[in-house]
């Protein structure tokens, strides 16, 4: 920032210092020997903020089995840093909302800050760093130089709404217009209002997304601000706009998430829009639906990482110069011969690799078993041939009834594996259910003769809420539904929970 920019911001704007909650909370942080009945006495001084604090520490953020009851239980919760920390973004939101803007669309402003403060924190968790509140200051503050903008130059933003929307077009056109973007102002505030350097320098930092790795623990912190804008606008943008392969990608080379964990981190954000929208009082759905964003984010970044594995081995067969013939014969050797689906060796290393990578990253797992019902009966009336028909058939239907990223597997004999990779236990029995729906009105034509051939399934789902000890458990789990569902009376699919019940026993 020039200094004349710099005088001219604090000569013109009527930027508001922090209250005096917030001033005494900054104050108290700085202390090394503070202890925690100063902390309650400075936060009981304001009662919507220890109403907050209450909140907060009986949210999803602090899952505590026992209820906070009062301000000093909920300290004990968060713990002093944590409380500090809160407490300065709820008097700081509180006082930055209450002025009147100029060109800033303040409702899309507020949802675009806190989805990212809500990501920055969900980021820094995935990545097993502390101080996840001021990760949620710092992602919160990160725009604070465009309140500050606003206010100096009023006609700055005027007539920009749909350029708000566009994070690095608002800062090429504040850089052309003031010599400045809106993250280095952000970080002058934050040396001005005496907020730690760890703040000044994330915040001033926010518009540089790195893609090189680092351990330094600063910089990752500095990263996971930068990046949550990214992520915020995943779920404050239309859907045109969302880019989550793009995103995906940033965030894997800026701080080594993969899409699979990286995917978690969106789940995360989901799952606290709620109880954020609560205690701020906004509103930051906004026709957005954050399950459908949820669905769609899964969609796009399981069917990018299947489009990235098939860059890999096409790239690996370039540099060992392999013919051909060789790749064929390699994608043949993990094919069942008689169907053209997945063979039972393939299935078996696949499902180990999924399974161990769901277990690391609380990613939902789903299998289903399927298996003919009366296969034997149509194999022996109509002979073999027959019978290779229809397991043909049958291949071919489950792969047009499942999703691209879903694998379909011969497991022996007439039975059939299929693979439900990042899906949770309702979505694969949505699936599990359009194939029994479909095999009912298949018909299949053998000679002069046709006849139908039902199908039972039985699912089973490994994830955060439901785990399995191991791969083999979470086999025989879906293989136990598939009996279960034969018991029932066939053509139907079954679904296993771990209190050793079935559920969704259904003849569709």
């Amino acid at each position: 920032m020039t200094p004349e920019l710099e005088r001219h911001i604090r000569t013109f704007v009527s930027f508001p210092t922090p209250p005096g909650v917030a001033a005494h909370i900054i104050e108290l942080a700085q202390d090394p020997e503070i202890e925690m009945g100063k902390v309650a006495k400075a936060v009981s001084m304001d009662p919507a903020l220890t109403t907050k604090i209450l909140r907060i520490a009986n949210s999803p953020l602090y899952a505590q089995r026992r209820k906070s009851e009062n301000l000093r239980q909920a300290l004990v919760v968060l713990g002093l840093n944590a409380t500090l920390t809160l407490a300065l973004s709820f008097t700081l939101v509180r006082t930055l909302r209450g002025a009147k803007p100029n060109g800033i669309d303040y409702p899309f402003y507020w949802r675009r800050v806190l989805t990212a403060a809500i990501s920055a924190r969900a980021l820094g968790e995935s990545l097993r760093q502390p101080l996840a509140e001021e990760l949620f200051l710092a992602g919160l503050l990160q725009d604070v130089g465009m309140l500050a903008l606003d206010q100096a130059l009023p006609d700055l933003y005027r007539n920009s709404a749909q350029l708000q929307r566009d994070h690095r077009a608002l800062a090429e056109l504040e850089r052309k217009q003031v010599k400045a973007d809106h993250a280095e102002i952000g970080g002058a505030l934050m040396c001005s209002w005496q907020l730690p350097e760890r703040l000044h320098n994330a915040i001033s930092a926010s518009h540089e997304i790195r893609q090189d790795r680092t351990e330094d623990p600063n910089e990752i912190f500095n990263r996971c601000v930068a990046l949550s804008g990214l992520v915020a606008d995943l779920f404050v943008l239309s859907e045109a706009k969302r880019e989550f392969a793009e995103t995906a990608r940033i965030v894997e080379r800026s701080i080594g998430l993969d899409k699979h964990a990286f995917g978690q981190v969106l789940g995360t954000v989901s799952g606290l829009i709620p109880d954020t929208e609560s205690i701020f009082e906004t509103d930051l759905r906004a026709g957005n639906n954050p399950e459908f964003i949820l669905e769609q984010a899964r969609d796009v970044l399981m069917i990018r990482n299947l489009q990235a594995l098939r860059e890999v081995n096409t790239l690996k067969a370039a540099a060992h110069s392999l013919s051909a013939r060789t790749l064929e014969l390699e994608e043949e050797a993990q094919r069942d011969a008689l169907t053209g689906a997945y063979n039972r060796s393939f299935l078996d290393a696949y499902l180990a690799r999924e399974f161990d990578h769901a277990s690391r990253q609380d990613w939902p797992l789903s299998i289903a078993f399927a298996d003919l019902d009366n296969f034997k009966k149509v194999n022996d009336t109509f002979g073999h041939q027959a019978g290779d028909q229809i397991l043909q058939a049958t291949a071919r239907i489950l792969k047009s009834n499942t999703r691209e990223t879903d694998v379909v597997a011969r497991y022996g004999g007439e039975e059939f594996v299929i693979a439900l990779p990042a899906t949770d236990s309702e979505t694969a029995r949505s699936i599990c259910e359009r194939i029994v729906h479909a095999f009912q009105n298949a018909r299949h034509d053998i000679g002069a003769s046709h006849t139908t051939v039902t199908i039972s399934i039985g699912c089973a789902t490994h994830g955060a809420l439901t785990p399995f000890r191991s791969v083999n458990d979470f086999i025989r789990a879906a293989d136990q539904a598939l009996y279960t569902a034969k018991l029932a009376g066939r053509n139907r699919s079954v679904r296993f929970d771990h209190q050793g019940q079935f559920q969704a026993v259904r003849s569709i």
